[in-house]
C-alpha cells in the first residue's frame, strides 16, 4: 500500500500518550497501522478510509485465522488449478530437452515480442535462459486466440494524463497483462472464489492482490547485483512507479509462481498471519461504534473522513493519530483501481481529497 508508516513509530506514540482501554481514531487509516497498533497495545483502535481497499487491508492484517485452514485450502488450491495455469508456462529446456516450466519471460515493449524466457528445468534442477524458439511463439500465437475461461475485470482506468499520472498505454485493467498471465489470473481468481467460508475466501483474495501488479507488464526487468540483488535468472519484479507505467523491457512473471509465493514465502500469508496471530491477541471488531463499549477493540469503516460523526459520536475519542493524503502526490484511489476491479469494489473517485485537474478537483 502506498505511503505507509512505520509501525514502530505510530506504537511509540500511542503507548505514550494514550492508557489501556482508550479510543484511538485515524480517519485516514491507510494500511491501517494506527488500529493495529492501538489494538496490539491494548488499546481500542478505530481506521476510517475512503477508500474500501484501505480498510480491506487493514482488516486482513489484523484479523485471526486458523493457519492450518490456510494450508489446507492452499493445497486444494493447488490441485484444482496449479496444472492448468503452468500448461500456458510450457517450454523445452536447452539442456536436456525435458519440459520445463516458464518462470518469466522478457517482453520487449514497442515489438510486442519476448526476448528472452527464464525458466526451470525439473530434470536438471536448475534455473536457466533461452532466446524463445518457434515452439514458445507457437504457444504465445496459440493462447492469443483462446478466450479467457472465467471472469475477469474489464473496467477502465481514471486517468487521461492531465493530473499528476501520465497515461501510460493503457486505458483498461485488461491491457496491463499479456493475454496468458490474464488468463491464468482468471482461473486462479475463480478458484479463490469457490472458498465456501467468506473470511477464508478474503484472506486468499488478499493474497491474490498483493501479487496481481506483479503479474502485470508494469515490472521492469531486474537487473543482476540490482534492487534485491536479483539472481542472473530472477522471475520477480515490483511495481516499480506510481503509475501504470509500462517499462520499454518488462517481465512476465508465471502467474502461479507468484501466488505460491504470495502465501508460502517469507513475507507470504501463512507467516503474516502467523505473526499477526501471535502479536494480536484479542480481536473482536465492531459492526458500530457502541460495539466499543461492548467488548470490541476495533472498528474499521469505509467512509467519508468530513462525514465522521455520521458513525463517530462526538467527545468520544481519546487520541487521534493521522497522516492525511499528500495533496495530490500520491493518486491513492486511481492507483487502488487494479486491486479493487478484481476485487469487484466501487471507488467513491468524486469524494476522494486530491489534487487532480482530470477528476475536476
Amino acid at each position: 500500500y502506498w505511503a505507509r508508516k512505520p509501525h514502530n513509530v505510530v506504537s511509540e506514540y500511542i503507548e505514550n500518550y494514550t492508557k489501556e482501554g482508550e479510543i484511538v481514531l485515524d480517519p485516514f487509516c491507510g494500511s491501517g497501522p494506527t488500529p493495529i497498533e492501538s489494538i496490539k497495545l491494548g488499546r481500542k483502535g478505530i481506521g476510517v478510509d475512503l477508500n474500501p481497499i484501505s480498510t480491506f487491508v487493514t482488516r486482513m492484517t489484523a484479523i485471526p485465522v486458523d493457519i492450518n485452514l490456510i494450508k489446507k485450502t492452499f493445497e486444494e488450491i493447488k490441485v484444482n488449478c496449479k496444472n492448468e495455469i503452468n500448461e500456458l508456462y510450457k517450454t523445452k529446456c536447452k539442456k536436456c530437452g525435458n519440459v520445463a516450466i516458464i518462470l518469466a519471460t522478457i517482453w520487449d515493449r514497442e515489438k510486442k515480442e519476448p526476448l528472452e524466457l527464464r525458466y526451470y528445468c525439473g530434470n536438471c534442477k536448475q534455473r536457466n535462459a533461452k532466446k524463445p524458439d518457434d515452439d514458445d511463439l507457437n504457444l504465445i500465437k496459440k493462447i492469443e486466440k483462446m478466450d479467457i475461461p472465467y471472469w475477469y475485470p474489464t473496467r477502465r482506468l481514471a486517468y487521461d494524463g492531465n493530473g499528476f499520472m501520465k497515461k501510460e498505454r493503457a486505458d483498461s485493467i485488461p491491457e496491463l497483462f499479456t493475454k496468458r498471465n490474464l488468463m491464468a489470473l482468471s482461473i486462479l481468481f475463480n478458484q479463490i472464489e469457490k472458498i465456501k467460508e467468506q473470511k477464508l475466501r478474503d484472506v486468499f483474495q488478499f493474497a491474490f492482490t498483493s501479487m496481481s501488479h506483479l503479474a502485470s507488464k508494469m515490472c521492469p526487468v531486474a537487473k543482476p547485483g540490482g534492487k534485491g540483488h536479483w539472481s542472473k535468472f530472477s522471475a520477480t519484479s515490483f511495481w516499480a512507479l506510481q503509475s501504470y507505467w509500462v517499462p520499454p523491457l518488462n517481465m512476465e512473471s508465471n502467474v502461479w509462481m507468484l501466488f505460491r509465493s504470495a502465501v508460502e514465502a517469507k513475507q507470504g500469508i501463512i507467516n503474516g498471519k502467523t505473526d499477526s496471530n501471535n502479536q494480536i491477541k484479542y480481536y473482536k471488531e465492531a459492526k458500530k461504534f457502541d460495539d466499543l463499549n461492548d467488548g470490541a477493540n476495533i472498528f474499521l469503516k469505509t467512509h467519508n473522513a468530513l462525514e465522521l460523526t455520521q458513525i463517530i459520536p462526538k467527545d468520544s475519542v481519546d487520541y487521534v493519530f493521522t497522516d492525511p493524503p499528500y495533496g495530490g502526490a500520491v493518486q491513492y484511489f486511481e492507483l487502488s483501481t487494479l486491486w479493487a476491479s478484481w476485487l469487484k469494489l466501487d471507488l467513491n473517485y468524486k469524494d476522494e481529497v486530491t489534487i487532480n485537474k482530470q477528476q475536476d478537483k
